[in-house]
Formats: C-alpha cells, sequence, structure tokens
C-alpha cells in the first residue's frame, strides 16, 4: 500500500531488496490502485519528518528554527 500510494502521488521511489518474493511484490504495485476512500484515510494520518534538521539550524545560520528550514511544515 504504501508503494502504491508514493506511486499514485508522482513521487519517484527507490527500493532495496536482495530478496527475490520481496522484490516481485514490490513490483506488483502497477496492476491496481487505492480508492478515493483509502486515499482520504491515509491523507488524515499525521505526517511527521523523520528528519527534522535541527543539525542545520544555527542563531549564526541562515535558518534560526526548525519552522524557517522546513517553511512552517514540520
Amino acid at each position: 500500500v504504501c508503494l502504491r500510494w508514493t506511486h499514485e502521488q508522482g513521487v519517484s521511489m527507490l527500493v532495496k531488496s536482495f530478496n527475490t518474493e520481496r522484490m516481485k511484490a514490490n513490483l506488483d504495485i502497477f496492476d491496481w490502485s487505492l480508492s478515493p476512500d483509502e486515499l482520504n484515510k491515509i491523507s488524515q494520518i499525521p505526517q511527521k519528518k523523520g528528519f527534522p534538521g535541527v543539525e542545520f539550524v544555527s542563531a549564526d545560520g541562515p535558518y534560526k528554527s526548525t519552522v524557517e528550514l522546513w517553511d512552517g511544515e514540520i
């Protein structure tokens, strides 16, 4: 479902697996699509950045806060 959702968003993805069954499953996203209801439910999931970027924030740098770094969308 995650790979299909990513594909439907038009986002490029790079998956890594050495397991033959997983590689086949990763390619099995093109003959179906998520329904509008499923897309709506997924859009309700709260989002959070896995890498907030605090390493790039500094009082002396161009980004004084993570809000500035991410344009207010953390």
